[in-house]
């Protein structure tokens, strides 16, 4: 009995590195990495769900505040990823100002064993001041990594458009386990995020976020505050 036990949880461990891992939410909403979106999206007729909690600095404050955040993405036609997300306001005191839309397009899954995936989207569709757009390639080599890079602009507020560079790296591990960094570098932007990802099953993944780790300097400044977070990603939940 201890060794069927045993041999059952050893299975669950090495599940995330047998099995082809589902694409997971990135902590604003749409499949990715820790912060940016990458190229892949989640297959016709399945979804993921999220949740992420921790802390986070506002800006110009060195006291915390409750992080909360929840999304989902749904695979509404092939190559077409629909999603949504909400959560805390920036002072983490209730919910912020909706529920936001992501939107992602992947014209092609690409040809061959290691193709060089391409994605565009829209981020935090009907914010104010949060709604961002994409280009995104993703490129998995054949020792496991893969890199993604590309372009997002955003509207910071003022009615003005600012462009940024994104880059980010998934590198598993094994036995489930995938070491995640990203970054966004603009003319006066610059943050880096990093991050794990331990598929406990394909389908099943936990969270843990850094976001800003470095926080804003006196020359630079960062489009997200800087946040702690851990939470879950599930896929085809039901």
């Amino acid at each position: 009995m201890k060794k069927l036990i045993l041999s059952l949880a050893l299975s669950i461990v090495l599940a995330g590195s047998v099995f082809a891992a589902f694409p997971m939410p990135s902590v604003n909403g749409p499949t990715g990495l820790v912060r940016i979106p990458d190229a892949q999206v989640i297959p016709y007729k399945n979804w993921n769900i999220g949740i992420d909690y921790g802390a986070a600095y506002p800006a110009g404050s060195a006291n915390t505040v409750p992080a909360l955040l929840y999304k989902a993405n749904m695979g509404s036609f092939n190559g077409f990823e629909l999603g949504l997300v909400g959560g805390y306001d920036a002072v983490g005191t209730a919910l912020r100002e909706g529920v936001f839309i992501n939107l992602k397009y992947a014209p092609s899954i690409g040809d061959g064993s290691d193709p060089l995936l391409l994605a565009m989207g829209v981020e935090n569709l009907a914010s104010f001041t949060q709604t961002a757009i994409y280009m995104v390639a993703t490129k998995p080599f054949k020792q496991g990594p893969s890199l993604s890079f590309g372009f997002m602009g955003d509207f910071p507020g003022n009615n003005r458009f600012r462009p940024l560079g994104m880059a980010g790296l998934d590198v598993p591990m094994g036995a489930g386990l995938h070491i995640l960094g990203d970054l966004f570098a603009g003319e006066t932007v610059f943050q880096v995020n990093a991050g794990i990802r331990y598929f406990l099953l394909p389908t099943f993944a936990i969270d843990g976020r850094a976001i800003n780790i470095a926080g804003p300097s006196n020359t630079q400044v960062s489009k997200d505050s800087k946040q702690y977070l851990v939470g879950i990603s599930w896929a085809n939940p039901f």
